[in-house]
C-alpha cells in the first residue's frame, strides 16, 4: 500500500514539474476570410504564371497549403527578399521552417519572412492523409 501512495504521489510530482506540460500555445497567425485569401492567391498565379511554375516578384507571396501540394509551384529570386503567406485550404497542415514550426489552419495566414541566400523547401509535417510524404516545395 505505501508504495502505490509513493508511486502516486511521485506522478504528481512529476506531472507538475515536468515543463512539457505548460507549453504556450502556438500562435495560429492572422485571421482572414478563406475564400478571399484564395481568390488572391489564384490571382497572384496567374499573374506571374511562367510556363509551370509561378515566378515571384521580391514582396509578399501568397500560398495554400491544400492536400497534397503548396500551391501554387513558386519560383523565388535568390537576391530578393520575400514574405510567404500561407494558410491551409483543406484541412489542418504544418510547415517547419528555420527549425520553428508553424501551425497551418483554414481561415489563419501565417506569415515566413525569406531571405536572400536561405535554401528553402517546405514540408508537411502535420499527417494530412496517404499523399502527405510528397507534400513539398522547393522554392528556389
Amino acid at each position: 500500500m505505501i508504495r502505490l501512495v509513493l508511486s502516486v504521489l511521485a506522478f504528481l510530482a512529476l506531472a507538475a514539474w515536468w515543463p512539457g506540460w505548460h507549453q504556450a500555445e502556438q500562435p495560429l497567425g492572422q485571421a482572414v476570410d478563406p475564400a478571399a485569401f484564395v481568390a488572391q492567391t489564384e490571382a497572384f498565379a496567374a499573374r506571374y504564371q511562367r510556363g509551370e511554375r509561378v515566378e515571384a516578384p521580391a514582396g509578399e507571396v501568397p500560398l495554400l497549403a491544400r492536400k497534397f501540394e503548396f500551391w501554387p509551384d513558386v519560383k523565388l529570386q535568390p537576391d530578393h527578399s520575400y514574405r510567404l503567406r500561407i494558410m491551409a485550404q483543406d484541412s489542418v497542415h504544418s510547415v517547419a521552417v528555420n527549425g520553428v514550426e508553424l501551425l497551418l489552419v483554414p481561415g489563419f495566414v501565417q506569415d515566413i519572412d525569406v531571405s536572400p541566400g536561405d535554401q528553402l523547401e517546405l514540408r508537411c509535417n502535420e499527417y494530412c492523409g496517404l499523399g502527405h510524404n510528397r507534400m513539398r516545395l522547393k522554392l528556389y
